[in-house]
């Protein structure tokens, strides 16, 4: 990937940092309990969108920007390097999105993306299973075929935003005769629906950001399957792919901010007379989490150069989640390690929480680990 950015490229920049200048909000406007924050970061989301910064690199003609992907990289950066909230259509705009704009068809385009982007509709994702977790080849959700469309029938687990979705992309077992990975498919589910139970998990964090999805007779109309029949896991394994892939540089820059944040708080706080920065033991741990995001940087940069000539994020993004989880905990741990007894406020606490999901998330570290011995250095299986 290009480090230089080209001038269309430098004046974007220019333009995205004096609208953020204007219209980022602090963090002490954002709401903290779950239904207002969610409604007042879509509200944010939507005027983003109107300024052209979400969906810059999807076709026009299903209400994106048009222009090219590197354009949206300048964005997604900017806005991680200003600290603005994250957008609450995440799972659509990293994960499903791609997917219908890979897979759908042009009235499922036209239907489902500029809502996407506006943050009119939310999406989740119904892959997890209580029992078919990194291996969702196991997942025993059922589609059967009817007359009306697909009958759906299981459990769904580790929802993101579940209670706030309009809509679910759920992969189920379409055919079990064939192989594991062959006979699952696709369908778009209105949360809606007769049938949709969504409960909310709440998590360590205290938040309930997370959901438990329930399906009993759920009738998805046949229009409403994303691709062919059976080809679900193609779809999953895209989806995945890019969702480890093209989220790690904005995520590499946020780190950074993080970084930056840490080392300000190490500066203004003094143990036995003496400023935390002058500790030769917080130097260090200080040197170690930045050495992490600078290796999470180059390799994302790395992985995203085929992206960005046309291609596609391929196995190698698993390097790159492995390297952001570990990033990000090394990173959360050192701020409770060094500020200790200092620590103030929510923000590390929060992070830190949070980031022990991040090696579970996206795919295990196992998994990834598996997937680069197998497809990226070819291994031995013995």
């Amino acid at each position: 990937m290009k480090l230089a950015l080209a001038p269309e490229e430098r004046r974007l920049q220019g333009e995205v940092r004096a609208f953020l200048a204007e219209h980022a909000p602090e963090g002490d406007e954002i709401p903290h309990a779950l239904d207002e924050r969610m409604a007042f970061l879509r509200r944010w989301q939507a005027r983003c969108y109107e300024a052209g910064y979400v969906g810059r690199a999807w076709p026009a003609e299903f209400g994106g920007g048009g222009r090219p992907t590197s354009e949206q990289i300048v964005v997604d950066q900017e806005l991680a390097a200003a600290g603005a909230p994250e957008f609450p259509s995440v799972v659509g705009l990293d994960v499903l999105g791609p997917a219908i704009l890979a897979f759908g068809s042009d009235e499922q385009r036209r239907r489902y993306l500029r809502p996407i982007l506006s943050a009119d509709e939310l999406w989740c994702q119904g892959f997890s299973e209580p029992e078919a977790g990194s291996d969702l080849a196991a997942l025993t959700t059922t589609a059967v075929e009817t007359a009306d469309g697909y009958t759906l029938n299981g459990q769904k687990t580790w929802i993101s935003w579940g209670q706030f979705a309009r809509w679910c992309g759920v992969l189920a077992r379409t055919d079990p005769d064939v192989a594991k990975h062959k006979g699952i498919s696709l369908l778009v589910v209105d949360m809606q629906s007769e049938g949709v139970d969504v409960r909310p998990m709440e998590q360590i964090t205290g938040h309930a950001e997370f959901a438990e999805l329930f399906l009993d007779d759920v009738v998805v109309p046949k229009a409403n399957m994303l691709g062919s029949p059976g080809q679900g896991w193609t779809i999953a394994m895209h989806v995945v792919a890019h969702e480890r892939g093209t989220a790690a540089l904005p995520r590499q820059v946020m780190l950074r901010t993080w970084f930056d944040r840490l080392v300000a708080d190490a500066g203004n706080t003094a143990r036995d007379g003496a400023p935390l920065l002058a500790d030769e033991g917080v130097q260090a741990a200080l040197a170690a989490a930045l050495i992490e995001i600078e290796v999470l940087r180059h390799h994302a940069s790395r992985t995203m150069s085929p992206f960005l000539n046309g291609g596609t994020v391929g196995p190698e993004s698993s390097g790159v989640k492995l390297l952001m989880a570990q990033a990000e905990q090394s990173l959360c741990a050192s701020a409770m390690d060094i500020l200790g007894d200092a620590l103030g406020g929510d923000f590390w606490r929060e992070r830190y929480l949070y980031s022990r999901a991040a090696t579970v998330y996206g795919g295990t570290q196992q998994i990834q680990r598996d997937i680069i011995a197998n497809r990226v250095l070819s291994l031995p299986q013995d």
